[in-house]
């Protein structure tokens, strides 16, 4: 029997009245839920087939259900979770089971979704599974919902407009739309700026700069109408940055000159054409817009990390953001929305530079007044990148722009996992001194006034990882325990506004949430220090977003996670029937 949570005693929820948490716990009393029951009835003769295929794991799963050891913590609200939320994800998580039925997805839809009637069916399919599951809503202002839910859980919103296309599908859709792909997303994104801040200004009020947890993702391949124009600038910037010494492995550090080429009345590269340099002097100019707007309404931004061989010109562009509009102001010049740091980017603790990348970051951020954003995670794209390295010594195949005698990432994952933790300590070291600056000999530890000038969400779907960025709060003195308990026995941590501006958990949607609960009920503060990663758009456009993901998630979903997923929502179902 599942013991009943008790989450008012672990959690301080923004203030929120029980009947529109009630309203916003099951998705499907939207609208947009409401209207898909039509679709649903057209696809119940193929869910019976996709029942069929978790059928037998199921009833294998229910002779050790019991068996606490499977699953290292249950949902928060393991109870009250939708019956049909429940079953969806048993049968998504039961297809992610299957490692080459996930590696066929994306050829598999594109079959599909060729053939005129299977089509329908596929679209109204993959709406109540994987889309459910995995994508928060169609559009910003439907995902709404969803976002009042989360935030009654004590959790925030990391928004990704999530349209991925290569170039035939941006110009397929550019044309059924109207307007080119990427001006489209950037026209979305800063509509995303703009319900986030909505959002956020009904939750803390429009004066409030802190406890703002509703951000906005930006991946920059979707803002340039070729993708390899970032190839070309990053190829470009190889070429020409001087080595440090010691040296630091591909793709390097950035520097402030990375960019000049732009700047150039008549540039001139080997790697770069005029259709190049104006793609990216647009993404610039584009880039800047979003952040101006974000500056204005006070909304976070996370820059994406991709693949290494973009890095170097993200890198570059992120720099010269940072350094712009994460500059740290007095008093008298702060602007009444001001949230610090404004500008997050990713470090991917699967390439081998990032230890030494993450420090040159740090220097430079001191050394010029600016706060760091640092959004820490593993890596989603290993296998695609080991694959790229390995085909440059192939004729006519040049993905990777790497010479380096090894690859940009680490091999094997345990090294990986190592550089993550190690990480982890650096960056707490850092956010103490921040937090409690250095006082003289014999002062009691005071607390910083200033904005931070380092903030850190540390993306991961690893509990050792988690429970290691915990500890290490409560040794340096960033989160204290407390007499009470979680129903593990763990003590539960306090954590004051001078941490949580400055440090945050983020797990992918419809991902790990035993993990997101577990962290949500091993500590106690004001602002949530827990945010969900999700993505929106519409489900033709977030097609290749759903069938990509899945393959670049097999890291997060390997090892038995899927399984795991799928015995816990199993037990659910069980605890529903049986109690």
């Amino acid at each position: 029997m599942f013991l009943l949570r008790k989450q008012a005693v672990f959690r301080n929820v923004y203030p929120s009245s029980l009947a529109v948490q009630r309203s916003f716990s099951h998705r499907a009393t939207t609208p947009r839920r409401f209207g898909r029951l039509v679709s649903r009835r057209a696809t119940a003769l193929v869910g019976v087939g996709l029942g069929t295929i978790g059928a037998s794991t199921f009833i294998a799963d229910r002779v050790i259900q019991a068996d606490a050891s499977l699953a290292p913590y249950t949902s928060i609200e393991s109870n009250s979770a939708p019956l049909g939320n429940l079953i969806r994800t048993y049968v998504v998580y039961s297809i992610c089971s299957f490692p080459t039925f996930v590696d066929a997805a994306p050829k598999l839809l594109e079959v599909l979704m060729g053939i005129p009637i299977v089509r329908n069916i596929t679209e109204a399919l993959v709406r109540v599974t994987f889309f459910d599951q995995f994508v928060g809503g169609d559009t910003a202002q439907g995902s709404l919902p969803l976002l009042h839910s989360l935030r009654a859980e004590n959790k925030g919103v990391l928004f990704a407009y999530s349209i991925e296309a290569d170039q035939s599908e941006a110009t397929s859709l550019s044309k059924k739309k109207g307007q080119p792909l990427y001006k489209r997303c950037v026209d979305e994104m800063v509509r995303s700026i703009d319900v986030a801040a909505e959002f956020e200004d009904s939750i803390v009020g429009k004066e409030s700069h802190s406890g703002r947890r509703t951000w906005v993702a930006i991946k920059m391949t979707a803002l340039v109408p070729d993708a390899e124009s970032l190839v070309a600038l990053s190829s470009h910037i190889v070429a020409t940055r001087p080595q440090h010494n010691p040296p630091i492995p591909f793709p390097g550090c950035s520097r402030p000159e990375d960019l000049s080429i732009l700047r150039e009345r008549e540039p001139a590269s080997k790697f770069l054409n005029s259709e190049d340099i104006a793609s990216l002097r647009e993404l610039y100019a584009n880039l800047r817009r979003i952040c101006l707007r974000a500056q204005e309404k006070g909304v976070k931004l996370i820059i994406d990390a991709e693949y290494s061989w973009y890095q170097p010109a993200i890198d570059a562009m992120q720099l010269a953001l940072m350094r712009e509009f994460n500059k740290i102001s007095s008093e008298s010049d702060k602007p009444e929305t001001s949230v610090q740091p404004l500008i997050y980017g990713t470090f991917q603790a699967y390439l081998r530079r990032t230890p030494l990348y993450l420090a040159q970051s740090y220097r430079d951020a001191q050394a010029n007044n600016y706060a760091l954003g640092v959004k820490l995670v593993r890596g989603a794209y290993h296998p695609h990148e080991i694959s790229a390295y390995e085909a440059v010594q192939l004729p006519g195949h040049r993905l990777s722009i790497s010479n380096e005698a090894l690859p940009p990432v680490w091999v094997a994952k345990e090294e990986t996992d190592k550089c993550y933790n190690e990480c982890v300590k650096m960056l707490v070291n850092w956010i103490k001194e921040d937090a409690f600056p250095a006082q003289p000999v014999g002062w009691l530890a005071k607390k910083s006034s200033n904005d931070p000038r380092i903030g850190v969400l540390f993306g991961t779907h690893n509990w050792v990882s988690t429970k290691l960025i915990l500890s290490e709060l409560v040794r340096s003195g960033l989160a204290a325990t407390t007499s009470m308990e979680d129903e593990e026995g763990n003590a539960v941590l306090r954590l004051d506004d001078e941490t949580t501006e400055r440090v945050t958990f983020g797990q992918l949607f419809g991902m790990s949430d035993a993990l997101t609960n577990y962290i949500v009920q091993r500590t106690v503060s004001k602002t949530p220090m827990v945010i969900k990663y999700v993505p929106y758009g519409a489900l033709s456009e977030t097609m290749p977003y759903l069938s990509r993901r899945a393959i670049e998630n097999k890291s997060v979903l390997g090892d038995g996670h899927a399984a795991e997923e799928r015995k816990r929502a199993g037990r659910e179902i069980w605890a529903k029937f049986f109690g």
